[in-house]
């Protein structure tokens, strides 16, 4: 099996808009999702299937998400600087 990778869903930023769980490729229709829909943030439900493309960070409005440690470096606008930025 492989290494569970480390990933932190930081609840205090993350504004529920799930697309973290709709784009991760190992999620959708797998036997062993990454993420699921929590009552308010997703819960990572499955870290060892995570295959560390970033693709939930790269996407993830209100900056809520690491993965091992990272998080989205790149140019910021039009994500969000703080959670009321985020809400659009």
């Amino acid at each position: 099996m492989a290494e569970a990778r480390r990933i932190e869903v930081d609840e205090g930023r993350c504004i529920g808009c799930w697309e973290c769980v709709e784009l991760c490729p190992q999620t959708e229709g797998t036997q062993y999702p990454v993420f699921e829909r929590g009552e308010k943030v997703p819960r990572v439900v499955n870290p060892q299937s995570c295959l560390g493309c970033l693709t939930c960070v790269e996407n993830c409005r209100s900056l809520a998400l690491t993965v091992d440690g990272r998080r989205w470096e790149g140019f910021v606008e039009p994500r969000a600087r703080n959670k009321e930025e985020a809400i659009y």
